[in-house]
């Protein structure tokens, strides 16, 4: 009996680690006790939806403005511009090269804006194009091209004069996507229903459909993709979005993995695993309701990520969840921040404990993940 008592309370303390337990709540929010809030950074100038880090720059946009900072201490990041433009949505994915920022514009017009950020602290838009944007727009190439959301191609080698360079959507099973990432140099992955993985290498104006991936249950529109180490991994990773979803239902917006061995073969990859976020009561690190919808969003994996690892997604009110994939493309949550009056857009390693929270309405939160 004594044996029993000792199996079972062994296998009980065994499956607590495993779970993210709650830490309560914090200045900034509620985490589990593998996550430490560390400080808040304002951002007045907008809502902030996206980032992208270039060396030692950040580069963040909102629907008003964007601007620059300086991370090389990425806990006391130094603002060095704030450019305004008035309203334009929404270009959620920050294109750049370091060198040219380009702001795909969805609404109130359908226009791509290239800025030219090499001085950091006087960005000057240097080109426009009508007809060139879109939700986002992704830099192919070192930014000598972009493809857009709606299937526009765009030739930026001379960046103060783009120009309509074709459409990678033609003759797709895809007609568009939410957004579009390129895994390596010259090679696209569509966030689209189905999945399209596209070669510019040769043509960038007529990219070649190298594989598709489609499967009935997936939830929501896919939003965005990550095939980490320049499309080199077993597995790829996928959120997709369901706005407007007050109550996680477990038919809403998903983190996946898909797999890809094989593909060249059979030309297609096959999803693998799908986490879901649950309504909650704060306490149990979940909110009970939405306002944008029970979703994940942008993400990125950690920078040690290898055959499997950490990633940080962005999910909305249920903020920065923290999931770890297994070399077998399994998903499990491993941590979490849920903001005061936040809805996370994006979470992005800035380091291999340190994460930016992009929010909606709060800004930069940034936070520590303590790897056990």
């Amino acid at each position: 009996m004594k044996k029993l008592i000792a199996v079972l309370t062994l296998t009980l303390l065994t499956s607590i680690s495993l779970a993210p337990a709650s830490a309560g709540p914090t200045e900034g929010g509620y985490t589990s006790d593998n996550v430490e809030y560390l400080k808040h950074i304002a951002f007045e100038e907008g809502t902030a939806t996206g980032m992208k880090v270039i060396g030692k720059y950040l580069y963040l946009t909102s629907w008003k403005s964007f601007s620059i900072y300086d991370v090389s201490d990425p806990l006391n990041p130094v603002r060095l511009s704030i450019t305004p433009f008035g309203f334009k949505f929404e270009n959620e994915d920050v294109a750049t090269n370091g060198k040219i920022m380009i702001f795909s514009e969805q609404l109130p017009q359908n226009v791509l804006h290239v800025w030219d950020v090499e001085d950091k602290e006087n960005p000057q838009e240097i080109g426009t194009l009508d007809g060139g944007g879109g939700h986002t727009s992704e830099c192919m190439l070192k930014c000598k091209y972009t493809y857009s959301s709606t299937g526009v191609i765009v030739d930026l080698r001379d960046p103060a004069k783009p120009k309509l360079a074709g459409n990678w959507a033609e003759g797709m099973p895809a007609s568009g996507a939410h957004d579009l990432n390129e895994v390596a140099p010259g090679l696209m992955l569509s966030s689209s229903n189905p999945i399209l993985y596209l070669d510019g290498r040769k043509n960038p104006t007529k990219p070649k459909l190298l594989a598709v991936g489609e499967d009935e249950r997936v939830t929501g529109g896919i939003h965005s993709n990550r095939w980490p180490n320049k499309a080199t991994e077993d597995f790829v990773l996928f959120s997709s979005e369901s706005n407007g979803t007050g109550r996680c239902t477990g038919a809403n917006g998903a983190f996946m993995t898909w797999d890809t061995r094989g593909w060249k073969r059979t030309h297609q990859f096959k999803l693998t695993d799908i986490y879901q976020l649950s309504s909650g009561t704060y306490t149990d690190g979940s909110p009970p309701a939405n306002g944008l919808g029970c979703s994940a969003h942008w993400f990125q994996e950690h920078p040690d990520y290898e055959n499997g690892g950490l990633v940080a997604l962005g999910s909305y009110e249920h903020g920065t969840r923290f999931v770890e994939i297994s070399s077998k493309g399994k998903i499990k949550e491993v941590g979490y921040f849920v903001p005061w009056g936040g809805s996370t857009s994006a979470s992005y390693w800035l380091t291999d404990e340190i994460v930016y929270a992009i929010d909606y309405s709060r800004g930069i939160d940034i936070l520590k993940f303590n790897a056990k």
